[in-house]
């Protein structure tokens, strides 16, 4: 019954007022939308390039889970992601941290309020010991996508 008075609507709506109305016939897999965005292919920052370290640690990783409000700044999310990262290599006796890569997930549930959005960063990185001093930010930052407004972070969850 509402299928047929839908297509009555959109037939008036066309034929007397010459309105297009698209129905999009979406399914319940897709209730969250998703912005994505990353650095690419695991890199080390250009200024240590050309460095030869004097140590090679593990591979470590962080994920950090948000959920913010207003908005998105990406970029400030995944330096934070870094920093929890790098505080792990320093820990681990590294002073650098080399081949960065990182992933940034914004979705936004649909039942949730209009402004709200969980963000999920993977970051990880080879920890290493140098004579050169760490660059302190994150490769590829330009590629961070996020969504306009002043942000706010809600919660944080770390996760190692």
């Amino acid at each position: 019954m509402v299928q047929v008075c839908t297509r009555a609507f959109t037939d008036f709506c066309h034929n007397h007022l010459a309105i297009q109305i698209h129905h999009a016939h979406k399914s319940h897999a897709l209730d969250t939308e998703r912005v994505e965005s990353s650095s690419g292919p695991a890199r080390t920052h250009p200024r240590l390039a050309d460095l030869k370290p004097t140590i090679v640690g593990p591979r470590v990783e962080h994920k950090d889970e948000f959920t913010c409000k207003g908005g998105v700044d990406a970029g400030r999310l995944v330096n934070l992601a870094r920093k929890s990262l790098y505080s792990t290599a320093k820990e681990m006796g590294g002073n650098v941290l080399l081949e960065e890569k990182w992933d940034c997930e914004i979705r936004h549930p649909r039942s949730q309020r209009r402004d709200q959005f969980k963000v999920t960063i993977h970051y990880s990185a080879t920890v290493a010991r140098s004579c050169c001093p760490d660059a302190q930010k994150p490769v590829e930052i330009e590629a961070a996508k996020g969504i306009k407004g002043l942000m706010t972070v809600i919660d944080r969850h770390p996760e190692f």
